[in-house]
């Protein structure tokens, strides 16, 4: 399977809270550019945060792969990578739209079996992972995709 990791693009910080902030016109233009890239992956499957900017971001991303969304709750900005690994599908090639740090933390745990600091994820970056399941160490980074 593949599990593409990705995280929202650019978003405004004039919101009532966090998990309210929209994303930006770059960050919607940043976030075109990245999933035009992964068109080609065979995306089957997108999951999100429930944050706006996530919801946003997997919603360009729904229009143009042509597939629908789901909402994971334990995957926001505060979330833990390994309850993360546990609410992520267990086959597919999955786009998983979520937040720094976790991204950046989940990614590790997913590659290194441990959740250090992983690769930097600019806003509308996206790493492509290739794994047999959703489990920490057992995940290959095959490329970073910039926005």
């Amino acid at each position: 399977m593949k599990l593409i990791i990705m995280r929202h693009g650019q978003a405004s910080w004039s919101a009532p809270s966090d998990s309210l902030r929209p994303l930006t016109e770059a960050g919607r233009h940043e976030v075109r550019h990245t999933v035009e890239q992964l068109q080609g992956e065979g995306v089957n499957r997108i999951v999100a945060s429930p944050y706006l900017r996530a919801q946003q971001t997997a919603d360009i991303a729904s229009e143009i792969l042509g597939v629908e969304v789901d909402t994971i709750n334990g995957i926001t900005p505060d979330d833990r990578p390994a309850d993360a690994i546990g609410q992520l599908p267990e086959q597919g090639n999955v786009l998983v739209v979520s937040h720094m740090p976790l991204v950046s933390a989940l990614t590790a745990l997913l590659c290194d079996g441990v959740p250090s600091d992983g690769p930097g994820f600019g806003t509308a970056d996206a790493a492509v992972l290739s794994l047999e399941m959703p489990a920490a160490g057992l995940a290959s980074l095959q490329r970073m995709l910039p926005a």
